[in-house]
């Protein structure tokens, strides 16, 4: 008896260590399971921007990710995917960043690397943070709306130093965009994410029908720019224009920072000028062309001052402007200044929204020694209010500078001030033959969708481009080479919702993803079984 029981007990212990080992088999294969769906949406994000031709990638991206996080087993193991999802966006989509902090902040590749892995690991939080309200909001039965809702608020207030949005990935996708002069990017990004989320839902519920509500929503779009574009080429097609050249001179960075090659860089876009300047209205010079420093309060440039003796136009051209406050003070400016022949400077635009670890380090104020980690980290002082050039021709130019271009409240005041026609002057060297200055100019182009302006934008390298009010780009240069595009810019005097209520939509779906964590904390105490989506097998 007692040796069949001995028996009875091995082969009840084989049989549970069995079980426990295909348990965990299973286990882990789940996890490998979820956390490879994570990484793959974050590679799907990442592929779309950095070949704009894969936009309708974009549209799917999101699926394989909300599964999963409906399928973890706790809300922090969602969040976990999210973060692992939003590395495997941010890290190749932006590679670029390597060198840009190194050769803008002057930090040895080392440090920058690690610079740039903490930053990705930052703005990975905010998948993180979207797969977590994707986890909790399953107890709504409009769960793909709320979804859609959360990812806008993370858009809109996630602190991204390159601010990009779902929606910027579709510059190619003519129609959908015109949505822009409604709500900005954020009407085609909350659509986008929309029906990626019904996707995931009708997967996990086998119910199509949630599928209705956003291709509802995409024909809406589609129908809305199919009746829309038309109206804005008619518009085009009658508005008075202003013939302009864009100079590119390709001055690279060392040659830019360096005193002994000053001359030589200007004579470039002096050369480069001269040839056209007696058939336009308007010549736009990059951010930054000219290195003398320039007192703010100066009216006529004279000598060394003078970027361009021979001006025979209007010229606009990106220098350094400097005042001083109080008696030990000097503010420094990155400043654009419009020029007339003979010197006379009929106005002046400070830069507003300054690049953090290259025009600025943020605390640095607080810390002085901070500066001694990054000496190529200028000290500049942001400019306060928007500027408007009323040129003689009938144009009023909204002035922008570099990075104000991919920020909609800027461009919109600037608008909403009085000008026609935007022109950002950029040097975007800084970011190397890479995809960047294409991705820059793909989140520039709804500015000019969102106020109906045309968007010129003079590059030290590139892209040098003229935008048109449908986002359409009319005349491009390429990378690292010397040319002038031309064309012609359209004077328009649209109105548009989007210049009315900014950012209106944002905010709504702020306020809808806030009531909605309130409600799930207060539901916090609701089994998971009773939960709209929720799944009887954890994967992670």
């Amino acid at each position: 008896m007692t040796h069949e029981r001995g028996n009875y007990d091995r082969r009840t212990a084989e049989h549970q260590n069995g079980d426990a080992h295909v348990e965990f088999s299973r286990g882990t294969r789940g996890a490998l399971v979820a956390t490879g769906a994570a990484l793959l949406s974050g590679l799907l994000v990442a592929a779309s921007f950095l070949w704009f031709e894969l936009y309708p990638v974009a549209w799917f991206a999101f699926v394989p990710l909300l599964v999963t996080a409906l399928r973890a087993r706790t809300p922090a193991a969602a969040a976990r995917l999210g973060w692992l999802s939003g590395l495997a966006t941010n890290l190749p989509a932006f590679y670029w960043l390597v060198y840009t902090i190194h050769v803008f902040g002057g930090f040895p590749y080392l440090l920058a690397g690690v610079v740039y892995a903490l930053l990705t690991a930052f703005t990975a939080l905010q998948f993180a943070a979207f797969t977590w309200f994707a986890y909790q909001a399953r107890v709504f039965a409009l769960w793909p709306v709320a979804v859609a809702a959360a990812w806008v608020s993370l858009e809109y207030w996630f602190p991204n130093l390159f601010p990009w949005r779902l929606a910027n990935s579709q510059m190619h996708a003519l129609r959908l965009i015109q949505s822009g002069d409604l709500a900005g990017p954020y009407l085609l990004s909350f659509v986008m994410v929309w029906w990626a989320a019904g996707l995931a839902a009708a997967y996990m519920r086998r119910r199509f029908s949630l599928l209705v509500g956003p291709a509802t929503a995409l024909a809406a779009l589609w129908c809305y720019g199919w009746y829309r574009l038309p109206q804005v080429e008619t518009a085009i097609e009658r508005a008075p224009g202003m013939r302009v050249a864009l100079v590119q001179g390709n001055v690279g960075i060392a040659e830019k920072g360096d005193i002994r090659y000053f001359e030589v860089n200007l004579e470039k876009y002096r050369q480069l000028s001269r040839a056209v300047q007696q058939d336009v209205d308007l010549l736009v010079w990059p951010e930054t062309v000219h290195q003398e420093w320039i007192p703010a309060e100066a009216q006529t440039l004279v000598g060394k001052e003078n970027p361009f003796p021979e001006l025979a136009t209007d010229l606009i051209f990106g220098g350094l402007a400097y005042r001083f406050v109080g008696s030990d003070k000097v503010e420094q400016l990155n400043s654009a200044f419009w020029m007339q022949p003979g010197g006379r400077l009929a106005g002046r635009y400070d830069k507003r929204i300054l690049m953090p670890f290259g025009e600025y380090i943020p605390g640095g104020e607080l810390v002085p020694a901070v500066y001694a980690l990054s000496p190529a980290t200028g000290r500049l002082t942001a400019g306060k209010e928007e500027r408007v050039f009323a040129l003689g021709n009938g144009a009023r130019v909204g002035q922008l500078i570099c990075f104000e271009d991919i920020v909609g409240t800027m461009p919109r005041k600037t608008t909403r001030a009085g000008a026609n026609v935007l022109v950002t002057i950029l040097n975007d060297a800084w970011y190397g033959d890479s995809a960047a200055p294409y991705q820059h100019q793909a989140l520039a182009i709804w500015r000019a969708i969102e106020n109906r302006r045309y968007l010129l934008r003079g590059s030290n390298t590139g892209v040098t481009s003229i935008v048109d009010a449908a986002g359409r780009v009319r005349a491009e240069g390429r990378l690292f080479t010397e040319e002038v595009v031309r064309g012609e810019a359209k004077l328009l005097e649209e109105t548009t919702v989007y210049g009315a209520v900014g950012d209106g939509l944002a905010w709504v779906a702020s306020m809808a993803t806030a009531v909605a964590c309130f409600v799930v904390w207060r539901r916090r105490s609701v089994p998971r079984t009773s939960t709209a989506l929720a799944s009887t097998s954890g994967t992670a």
